[in-house]
């Protein structure tokens, strides 16, 4: 007896169903909290910088003259950095885009969406890198310094000893799964000896950095053997453990995990090493900030008979108006 299957008639048609998913990392809380200055005017971007004399409490004896004068402005510097463009093309011929495709309605659509998704990621992993500034000089492009390179004891010879940030603030050492609530507090120390004043800050962790964070203040015994306390309301049968603000002695600070820590260019964001998941780093909102030359802007170019085609770009920089605020988690593991 022959008997019909979906195995061996011809002719049953295929039944893909109309949507697409994307699942790709491309959260850019850093370009979303930083601020933005007024349009650049020039690819070189400079900033000053001052810091107050050492104290001086000697007195001054009744009815001296004033014959000696201090130069007020004999500690101020010029820091800067350059303008970096990023750039992401596309293009869609013109049978591709005549074509009904599943979850796409318009493939010119999608690919300016995809473009513009990938380039605000691209800037994102850019300022979070250990990249240094470059001058342009064929075939190597502009660049601009990014945190990994600013929040740094050697960021660079243009950056006077006096601005750079003190190795206090960068906490190296501790592996994170060893990281203490102590040692995060004494970065925040460090950086209060430095501005002189309780702050509002923002950490941008990564998600190793962030999970310890959570563990504080909860967490006993050693390394081999360790319990968890928590106090909490359960009425809604629910526990919180994700801490999003710590205020401490010197600070206020308000925790927001990010990917996008010390990022190798080309790199996989879902296999990142241990190191740049432990990446942490302390802004100042009022410290840091991005230039605009070009903001992000969508161009289609003429279709020469291919199919329709164009690029995202965008131009900007980094503004650290002054590193000897910030912070560094730089853990191991």
């Amino acid at each position: 007896m022959a008997l019909s299957t979906t195995y061996n008639v011809a002719g049953d048609r295929e039944d893909l169903t109309d949507f697409l998913t994307i699942l790709a990392p491309e959260d850019t809380p850093k370009v979303s909290t930083f601020s933005k200055t007024k349009r650049m005017t020039n690819a070189y971007q400079e900033w000053q910088v001052d810091t107050l004399s050492a104290v001086n409490f000697g007195g001054v004896l009744e009815g001296q003259d004033v014959l000696a004068f201090s130069n007020q402005a004999v500690n101020r510097a010029r820091l800067g950095n350059y303008v970096q463009q990023f750039r992401e093309q596309w293009m869609v011929s013109r049978l591709q885009e005549a074509s009904d495709v599943a979850g796409v309605s318009s493939e010119v659509a999608n690919a300016k969406m995809k473009a513009m998704r990938e380039i605000k990621r691209d800037i994102e992993a850019c300022i979070g890198s250990d990249n240094d500034r470059q001058q342009e000089a064929p075939p190597a492009p502009y660049k601009a310094r990014a945190l990994g390179k600013w929040i740094s004891t050697s960021p660079g010879s243009d950056v006077p000893a006096a601005f750079r940030t003190p190795s206090a603030n960068i906490l190296s050492s501790s592996t994170t799964s060893a990281l203490s609530e102590s040692e995060f507090n004494d970065v925040f120390q460090s950086i209060f000896q430095q501005v002189g004043g309780r702050r509002s800050y923002t950490l941008f962790a990564g998600p190793s950095l962030k999970r310890a964070i959570s563990k504080f203040q909860r967490q006993e015994g050693t390394t081999t053997s360790k319990s968890y306390q928590v106090t909490q309301d359960a009425t809604e049968h629910q526990i919180d453990l994700d801490v999003t603000m710590y205020v401490g002695d010197f600070h206020t600070v308000t925790i927001v995990p990010d990917l996008f820590n010390g990022i190798l260019d080309g790199a996989d964001v879902s296999t990142t090493t241990n190191q740049q998941k432990a990446r942490g780093y302390v802004i100042d909102p009022e410290l840091v900030g991005l230039g605009y030359m070009l903001g992000i802007e969508s161009n289609e170019l003429p279709d020469l008979g291919g199919g329709r085609r164009g690029f995202i770009l965008a131009a900007l920089t980094l503004m650290v108006k002054n590193p000897l605020g910030l912070g560094k988690f730089n853990g191991a593991s």
